[in-house]
């Protein structure tokens, strides 16, 4: 997997989740299923929650990333940019 890079917006901040573009789906496990991720030296389980949204038609879905579990372990305000690595079975996050 290439690396996913996103800078924080300010819903992501606010809600302690990183949303994956649409394009970076396949790349992560499906909605729901519990996945580990590794932020430093400490591992976490967490997943991909589903959300439907109507923002623009047609009714399509967002996908994030629940991180507020461990945000506080990364620079997590608006603007800052999060990395995500796949390393075997483990998703590695990091600033930067």
């Amino acid at each position: 997997m290439r690396p996913y890079r996103r800078k924080l917006s300010r819903e992501d901040s606010d809600t302690g989740s990183i949303l994956i573009t649409k394009n970076r789906w396949p790349d992560f496990p499906a909605p729901m299923t519990a996945f580990e991720v590794r932020v430093g030296r400490s591992r976490y389980s967490t997943r991909i929650v589903a959300e439907d949204c109507e923002c623009v038609a047609p009714k399509h879905q967002h996908y994030h990333l629940e991180a507020g579990h461990f945000a506080r372990r990364l620079k997590f305000k608006p603007g800052d940019l999060v990395q995500i690595v796949r390393e075997g079975s483990v998703y590695v996050l990091r600033n930067g």
